[in-house]
């Protein structure tokens, strides 16, 4: 009936008085934590919720969200975090291939889709903003503020209210085959990464070995992955707003003295800007580790970063995937040093078994590595990166470029192929290419949709189809720019040159 995981295990091993989980004014002690988590599991069971029930999650991070996350782990339920910003159609696709038989949902996503009216408008003025489908075969359990529902559910505060039940712990099966995370797909496809709870601990103890320190560690963040990670490493988590203002994040950082701080460096570049507009040379004090994921971390963003860093924060590039969270961490100083050809991806993880296959391609196994894919039954024993590269005299992994075409922007990784072909069908559109641009200036990429046509193609109607309809690709997908322009072809069978297109983009409208 309720299970123990090793995610459990590292919750007990913690002071019951220790603080886990800081937002505002709320605080949450670790048992506290434990507790609230165990005795939800018991409701959520008495409720009808059991071991194997699909159960989709679409509620902000925060305290209820950890709550979940530690309750669901304790009823070995399948669980799906899917973005509801990804895009509405696509979005959609993805709940039907779940098929979820319970769905936590936040009042207001629920609200805009029991009141006509204001859906309407809604819709109609917020063309990317999120929306949960009328779903009737999924029994609803609501968090977030009061609202006026109609439809019958349960609420996450009644649960919590609820009068304690009795709790009893059974062994549970590590290969439990807990989350499904949604990663780049077409509409047609979703991807589904499924993860057993025990790859899930493996990389969750990994990263836990890099943050561990000497003296009092404080940790800030709002990815739900991350207040998980800070708790299992006995790190207090002190949650921001999402949309907190540079200037809120450099006062949370110094207020709270902040040690630890994680993301992709789009999200770095925004609190470099604000300490040259304030005519400041360093980050706080306190702060001691930064770590970098999600995304290429390119050496002229280092340089800048280092600049602006005090020089006892150590920096450390991760390098991973959504199927195997971490492959291998270099120092970012190290990083800015190498000397050799390609990017330094650093020291496999402990347990990371590499292998390089005849073409460059980067193979990885791992206890990490994901189950299968929701759509197929088993994956291939070496998983395929899609990266090439190599090990150097030091077995250290370099990065040399992709196999295939990619994008990586902000956290999202962008395969041409998978969106290209939907474009394509667009009325009107004879040829689709995205196309990748480095910017230093914003230590990301930018992303160019190129097309040719029949004709001169309405870009603003185009638009407005890639973002909703049967035309709908990823909202993580959608281009910063769209062009109609000639596209270059080479070789006999005249396929797109990408190179060369690239080459004019970089050349004519990157800097416009």
């Amino acid at each position: 009936m309720f299970f123990h995981n090793r995610f459990i295990e590292l919750l007990e091993a913690r002071g019951a008085a220790e603080v886990a989980l800081q937002r505002g004014d709320e605080l949450v002690r670790v048992g506290q934590l434990l507790a609230e988590s165990q005795q939800l599991a018991a409701q959520l069971w008495r409720v009808g919720c059991r071991a194997g029930d699909r159960l989709v999650m679409a509620s902000e991070p925060g305290p209820d969200f950890l709550r979940l996350i530690f309750a669901t782990m304790i009823l070995q339920c399948q669980v799906a975090i899917i973005d509801p910003e990804m895009g509405r159609d696509n979005y959609r696709e993805k709940l039907r291939q779940f098929a979820p038989q319970w769905a936590i949902v936040d009042t207001r996503l629920l609200f805009l889709r029991e009141h006509p009216l204001l859906r309407w408008i809604y819709l109609r003025w917020n063309k990317s903003g999120p929306y949960f489908p009328q779903t009737d075969a999924v029994k609803l359990i609501s968090t977030g503020p009061r609202l006026p529902l109609w439809q019958k559910h349960q609420t996450l505060r009644q649960l919590k209210r609820a009068a304690p039940l009795p709790f009893n712990w059974q062994n549970g099966n590590p290969d439990h085959p807990y989350l499904v995370t949604y990663t780049s797909g077409t509409q047609s496809v979703p991807k589904g990464v499924v993860h057993r709870l025990s790859s899930l601990a493996h990389s969750i103890e990994l990263i836990v070995d890099l943050l561990r320190s000497p003296g009092p560690q404080r940790v800030a963040t709002h990815l739900p992955h991350f207040m998980l990670i800070g708790v299992c490493a006995g790190i207090p988590v002190h949650l921001w707003r999402p949309r907190a203002t540079a200037a809120e994040r450099l006062a949370f950082i110094r207020d709270q003295k902040i040690s630890i701080l994680f993301g992709p460096p789009a999200e770095y570049l925004e609190l470099l800007g604000e300490l040259q507009k304030r005519g400041e040379e360093r980050f706080p004090d306190c702060l001691q580790h930064v770590l970098l994921g999600s995304a290429p971390v390119h050496v002229p963003f280092l340089e800048r970063l280092i600049e602006r860093l005090p020089a006892h924060t150590r920096i450390t590039c991760l390098y991973g995937m959504t199927e195997n969270l971490l492959v291998s961490t270099c120092d970012g100083r190290q990083k800015v040093e190498y000397p050799c050809r390609g990017d330094l991806l650093g020291r496999p993880a402990a347990g990371v078994n590499l292998e390089i296959a005849a073409d460059g391609e980067i193979l990885i196994q791992s206890p990490q590595l994901y189950r299968n894919y929701w759509h197929l039954n088993s994956r291939p024993h070496w998983h395929p990166t899609g990266d090439l590269g190599y090990l150097d005299e030091e077995q250290l992994l370099v990065l040399t470029g992709r196999k295939k075409e990619m994008i990586i922007r902000r956290n999202f990784n962008l395969y041409p192929a998978l969106y290209e072909p939907t474009v394509k069908k667009i009325p009107g559109v004879t040829e689709a290419v995205f196309v990748g641009i480095y910017e230093e200036v914003l230590a990301d990429e930018v992303v160019f949709l190129v097309i040719e046509g029949n004709e001169k193609l309405p870009l603003a109607d185009l638009e407005k189809k890639l973002q909703r309809g049967i035309f709908s690709i990823d909202r993580e997908a959608w281009p910063d720019r769209i062009l109609q322009m000639a596209i270059p072809r080479s070789g006999r069978q005249q396929k797109v040159d990408r190179r060369t297109l690239k080459a004019q983009i970089r050349q004519n409208y990157s800097k416009q």
